[in-house]
């Protein structure tokens, strides 16, 4: 009850209030059918002044006229068939609405004889209440059922409610907001709820809360956060909340409530878009937590610290997808995004400038470039690369350069996700996937070597990217991180915006323009002369940036993989970004830059 109360207390201080709702009829006023059936209809009796036909009256033999005329539609037919566009906005819906009525002969499912049903006050109160799940109650209009009904008034209140409830249990399913609308680099499987499955659930169902609540995410990591964010709405005093900081995790004392609730809303918006089933075992990435945990049974069995990418065009890519095999000594294929934003512009300076570095530049059958790093210490993807083939050309692998899980923020990297325990981790996945095989990190180690080695995962795990800002650890605290990539921001804005309405209409993406092949005509070697300048002047201004010492190695295992590349500030580009920049840029950047401050393109 003192959720309830809370719950019209928020409303009350956004500006809306519950619609009223009269008494449930009494149990002699009830119609005689259980929840979720139709009302008995009632046959209508020949009338008593109907003259029999008598000895002498001509009988009509035509069976044709003897057919019974077409009953009149009901109001409830009427306006469905007529004007259900006017309620639902999906046309899929719309269509199921019809046929959902038509096979129950369009009886109501929520009054019966302009009366209210018991179910259709639980309805009402829950969709009054989705405030503490993090969505807008004005978006589930409720219409007002405290008063007998004319049939005229009893068929729009039907048509309105089922309306809303279908749109919640879509919003609830899969979200608010289409996370197409957020980023091009945003892809996770569509699990929207079957429109014709709620109707039915909530029509047989003796409890519909029950049955609404089942369509948000059932996750403990949701429910966690949405039990916090009822607090904050409540007025209860909530849980201790710990922040990042650049050194240390610290109490927050300083952040606006208001902020806390935003960034909450936005995170259980973000849950919607999983997987209903994240798999007995699983593998989940937190971008801003800088983190990789795998679970068993709902349970963590592993953590470890990892890299992602940079802000902006190289942040990592948000997905579900599965981990089929692991590539032991990989050679690192320079995916095309890179090849033609940072390594054509490089080339075009000086032709050798790769091979001193260890990467090996060719032709592939196609005619397209093809730049790569054969295995080796220094290869930048270490010596284990995790696989989960994926439109964005992204996976986990090892690193040369161990010094940055030193760092604290460690979105550094051009979008792949750097472990920090490879080993390890490898040995946690084939113990899931194959326990009798005995691999252990030293049996991983002894495979080391010059050759590429595959060892294909005999039952596949599924691996899910998330961006969560906000969580409660394992000691009921809630946990906050910077919003590196902007999500929150751009979620939160299509949620509060203008362009709120469409929000949850999805667009067009193009998701495999990451894996566009580079074709390109390599220019030629420059002169002698020439090549001793350009090697003067890059040794100065980038030995820092990249780490390449004096031409000869490595300064301080930094490496060339830190999400930075050649094109420093885009001194060399020499207009082949925007001519050869078909990756991950423009239409698929994220909807809100930190680095830019753009929304959708525009200066914010």
């Amino acid at each position: 009850m003192r959720l309830v109360h809370g719950g019209f207390l928020a409303l009350a201080l956004i500006g809306m209030s519950a619609p009223s709702f009269g008494q449930t009829p009494a149990a002699a006023d009830e119609p005689d059918s259980a929840p979720g059936q139709a009302a008995p209809t009632r046959t209508p009796q020949a009338s008593a002044e109907t003259p029999e036909a008598s000895p002498e009256t001509p009988q009509n033999t035509n069976p044709a006229s003897t057919e019974a005329l077409p009953r009149p539609a009901s109001k409830l037919e009427e306006l469905i068939t007529t004007r259900g566009a006017q309620f639902n906005d999906r046309k899929s819906e719309q269509a199921t609405v019809e046929v959902f009525y038509r096979e129950r002969g369009f009886q109501p499912i929520w009054s019966a004889n302009g009366i209210a049903l018991p179910r259709t006050r639980a309805a009402v109160e829950y969709l009054a209440k989705v405030v503490f799940e993090g969505l807008d109650p004005r978006d589930y209009p409720t219409p007002d059922f405290s008063r007998d009904m004319s049939e005229e008034t009893a068929a729009a209140n039907e048509v309105q409610l089922t309306a809303s409830v279908l749109k919640y249990a879509r919003h609830a399913s899969a979200g608010r907001v289409s996370f197409t609308r957020v980023s091009g680099a945003i892809l996770y499987p569509p699990h929207a709820a079957d429109p014709a499955q709620v109707l039915a659930q909530v029509s047989s169902a003796e409890n519909v809360e029950e049955v609404l609540a089942s369509f948000e995410p059932q996750h403990p990591g949701f429910k966690a956060l949405q039990a916090h964010l009822a607090k904050e709405l409540s007025g209860a005093a909530p849980p201790p909340i710990i922040e990042s900081s650049k050194k240390h995790d610290k109490t927050d004392t300083g952040r606006p409530r208001s902020d806390v609730t935003g960034t909450l809303i936005a995170n259980l918006e973000r849950w919607r878009w999983l997987p209903r089933d994240l798999g007995n075992a699983y593998v989940m990435v937190n971008v801003p937590d800088y983190t990789l945990s795998v679970t068993q049974n709902g349970k963590p069995i592993w953590r470890t610290k990892i890299v992602v990418g940079k802000p902006g065009d190289l942040a990592t890519p948000l997905l579900s997808e599965t981990i089929k095999y692991l590539t032991i000594n990989p050679t690192w294929n320079v995916p095309p995004s890179i090849i033609r934003n940072e390594y054509l512009p490089a080339l075009e300076r000086d032709p050798r400038a790769l091979e001193r570095i260890g990467l090996k530049v060719g032709h592939d059958r196609d005619g397209s470039i093809r730049v790569y790093q054969p295995p080796g210490d220094r290869n930048a993807l270490g010596r284990i690369r995790f696989n989960f083939p994926n439109p964005f050309l992204v996976y986990q692998h090892d690193t040369p350069n161990k010094h940055l899980f030193a760092q604290d923020e460690r979105a550094l990297s051009h979008g792949c996700m750097r472990v920090q325990s490879p080993e390890q981790y490898a040995e946690v996945l084939l113990s899931l996937s194959q326990p009798n095989e005995g691999f252990t990190p030293a049996r991983i180690r002894s495979l080391y070597g010059g050759d590429e080695r595959t060892i294909n995962l005999k039952q596949p795990i599924p691996v899910h990217v998330t961006y969560q800002t906000a969580f409660i650890d394992q000691t009921g605290q809630l946990i906050l991180r910077a919003d590196i990539y902007g999500l929150d921001a751009a979620v939160l804005k299509l949620l509060r915006g203008s362009e709120r309405l469409m929000a949850d209409t999805p667009i067009p993406r193009n998701y495999s323009s990451s894996s566009k092949s580079v074709v390109a005509r390599l220019p030629s070697r420059p002169t002698q002369g020439y090549r001793q300048e350009y090697r003067q002047e890059y040794r100065q201004e980038h030995r820092q940036e990249y780490g390449w010492n004096n031409g000869a190695g490595w300064n301080n295992g930094s490496g060339w993989n830190n999400g930075s590349g050649w094109n420093s500030g885009n001194r060399w580009n020499n207009g082949w970004n925007n001519s050869w920049n078909n990756g991950r840029s423009g239409n698929n950047s994220y909807a809100a830059d930190p680095s830019a401050n753009r929304y959708f393109g525009r200066n914010w």
